[in-house]
C-alpha cells in the first residue's frame, strides 16, 4: 500500500469499489496504529466495516506485509479469536523534540516502539532560516543514517515550544520567516505527513495515550522546564481552544505585587517567578551568597553554565539553598494551579519536565499551596502524579500527536 500519500494512491485507482476497500484498508490500519494490536470483531465494531469484509481486507494486508497475526485475545466464550498488529516494518514515524536549546530526534515503529539509538543536538531557537535549515538537515541526516528507507518514513510529529496554532502549522515565537508557515516549510523539504504541536500539549498527549493519564478522561499536564507549559485533556481529546493557543496560563499576572517582569512583557506571571528560567536567576543569586555550596561546585563543573536540571541535582545532592528554591517555585506553582482546578476540576494533574525531577522537593510544596488556595470539595478527586515517561515525554508526544491525526484526511 501506497502509505506515505494516500491521497495520491487514491488518486490512480480505478472505480468506485477500488477506492473504497483502500479507504477500509486505511481504517484498519489507523485502528491497529491507536490500538496496538485488536481482533476483527472489535475492529468491525470500532471502524464500522462489516466482519467478512474486515476479515477479507486483514487476509490482503497480511499479505502485503502490512499486518501480521500475534496470539489470540481473551475468550468471551467459546474459542478465543486471533489478535492482528501492524507489522514492525510497515511504516515509521519520527519524532522531533525542540526545545528552546536542544533537538532531539527519534525513529519509532508503527508499534511506538523506539528502533534505534536517539540522537541529540544543540540548537538556538530564533526566527532565522539559517536555523530552520540547520534542523532540517540535521533530521535528514538522521534518517539517512538510520538505515530506514525514507519512504518507509511515512510521517514526522514535531513537539516544540512557542505560541503555536497546530492546525494551522504556525508557530508565532519561533522558525517564523518568510511568507509561508512553519508547515508548509518543513512538508516542502521532507514531502511527508507533518504534524506540529505545542510541546506541553504533545507531552501531555504522550501521557495521557501512553503513561499516566491512560485510565483518566480530563487530565490536566503541567511541565516545567526553562518554561512552563500546559495541556488540556477534556472528555478524552485535547483541547487547543478557537485559535489554538489553549494553555498559556503561565502567562497570567498571578503576583502582580512582584516586580518581576516575564518574557511577554507583563510583571508578575507565574512563569517569571516559577519557571526552570526564574529558578536559574534566582539560583545565580544564591551562588554569589554561598560559592562552596554543592549546586556552585556543579555549576563550576558544568563550564559555569547553569540550568534547571543543575538546581534540581543540587537539591538532590543535600543543597539547602537549592531545595529552598524549589519548594518556593513550588508554592507559587501550587497557587496557580489552584485556579485550574477551580476552573477545570480535573481528575488528574500530570507533573512534568526537567524541574520535575526534583520529586517531593516540588511535589509537596505544590500540594501544600492546592491544600491553601483550592476548595476541599473542588481538589478532593484531583490525583497529583508525577510524569511516567521521564526524558522521554518529548519524542513520544511527537509519536502521540501523529498517532492523534495521522490518516485523518482519508478516513473523515
Amino acid at each position: 500500500m501506497h502509505l506515505i500519500n494516500p491521497q495520491e494512491a487514491i488518486s490512480r485507482l480505478d472505480g468506485v469499489v477500488e477506492i473504497k476497500s483502500y479507504v477500509n484498508k486505511i481504517k484498519i490500519i489507523k485502528n491497529l496504529f491507536l490500538n496496538e494490536a485488536n481482533t476483527a470483531g472489535e475492529i468491525c465494531n470500532q471502524v464500522g466495516i462489516s466482519l467478512p469484509t474486515v476479515n477479507s481486507l486483514l487476509t490482503d494486508l497480511m499479505s502485503s506485509g502490512e499486518v501480521i497475526k500475534q496470539g489470540r485475545a481473551e475468550s468471551q466464550g467459546g474459542r478465543k479469536p486471533d489478535l492482528y498488529r501492524l507489522a514492525p516494518d510497515a511504516f515509521y514515524v519520527l519524532s522531533v523534540d525542540l526545545s528552546k536549546y536542544n533537538l532531539n530526534l527519534g525513529l519509532y515503529s508503527c508499534n511506538h516502539k523506539l528502533v534505534n539509538d536517539k540522537k541529540s543536538h544543540r540548537v538556538n531557537l530564533n526566527n532565522n532560516k539559517e536555523t530552520f535549515d540547520d534542523i532540517c538537515d540535521k533530521i535528514e541526516d538522521f534518517i539517512t543514517k538510520s538505515g530506514i528507507p525514507n519512504e518507509k518514513v511515512i510521517a514526522m510529529g514535531i513537539s516544540m515550544p512557542g505560541l503555536i496554532d497546530s492546525l494551522g502549522g504556525v508557530n508565532y515565537t519561533y522558525l517564523r520567516f518568510g511568507r509561508k508557515t512553519l508547515l508548509e516549510n518543513l512538508q516542502e523539504r521532507f514531502q511527508k505527513k507533518i504534524f506540529l504541536e505545542n510541546d506541553a500539549r504533545a507531552m501531555t498527549l504522550a501521557e495521557f495515550k501512553f503513561g499516566t493519564g491512560i485510565e483518566y478522561k480530563n487530565v490536566l499536564g503541567i511541565f516545567i522546564g526553562w518554561g512552563i507549559g500546559l495541556g488540556i485533556i477534556i472528555d478524552g481529546k485535547l483541547y487547543r481552544g478557537a485559535s489554538g493557543f489553549a494553555g498559556e496560563f503561565s502567562h497570567s499576572p498571578i503576583f502582580e505585587s512582584r516586580e518581576v517582569t516575564c518574557s511577554c512583557g507583563k510583571k508578575g506571571c507565574l512563569e517569571a517567578v516559577a519557571s526552570g528560567t526564574a529558578i536559574v536567576k534566582n539560583a545565580m543569586e544564591a551562588i554569589k551568597l554561598d560559592p562552596d555550596s554543592i549546586l556552585a561546585r556543579l555549576v563550576k563543573e558544568n563550564d559555569g553554565e547553569i540550568e534547571p536540571s543543575l538546581v534540581v541535582e543540587a537539591a538532590l545532592s543535600g543543597d539547602q539553598r537549592a531545595i529552598t528554591l524549589l519548594s518556593e517555585a513550588g508554592l507559587d506553582l501550587g497557587r496557580g494551579i489552584s485556579m485550574l482546578i477551580q476552573l477545570l476540576n480535573p481528575e488528574l494533574i500530570i507533573i512534568g519536565g526537567s524541574v520535575a525531577e526534583a520529586d517531593q522537593y516540588l511535589i509537596t510544596p505544590i500540594q501544600q499551596a492546592l491544600n491553601i488556595y483550592s476548595m476541599a470539595k473542588s481538589r478532593e478527586k484531583t490525583q497529583l502524579s508525577l510524569y511516567k515517561l521521564g526524558e522521554d515525554v518529548g519524542l513520544l508526544g511527537g509519536v502521540a500527536v501523529v498517532n492523534e491525526k495521522l490518516f485523518e484526511d482519508i478516513i473523515e
